[in-house]
């Protein structure tokens, strides 16, 4: 899996597949997927991550520790 490390405000880190796409305003984020669907909106600061909203299908984890936040979705390879 092609990961890329995207840095946010506040020290936190964003781990997601190479095909998405993060567009930000200040601490307030917007991560679109593969599909140019929005996966999830959501903001960081110190040490608060806040989920605006968020697709049902959508698998991360976050670790409070490292201040990271890992995109569990791979998109399935075209055949």
């Amino acid at each position: 899996m092609a990961t890329k490390s995207h840095e946010l405000a506040s020290g936190w880190t964003l781990i997601a597949h190479r095909s998405y796409k993060l567009f930000s305003n200040e601490n307030s984020y917007i991560l679109i997927d593969q599909d140019n669907d929005v996966a999830m909106q959501f903001a960081v600061r110190d040490q608060e991550f806040e989920i605006v909203s968020c697709n049902w299908g959508l698998n991360f984890k976050m670790i409070p520790a490292f201040k990271t936040i890992k995109v569990l979705n791979v998109p399935e390879e075209d055949e």
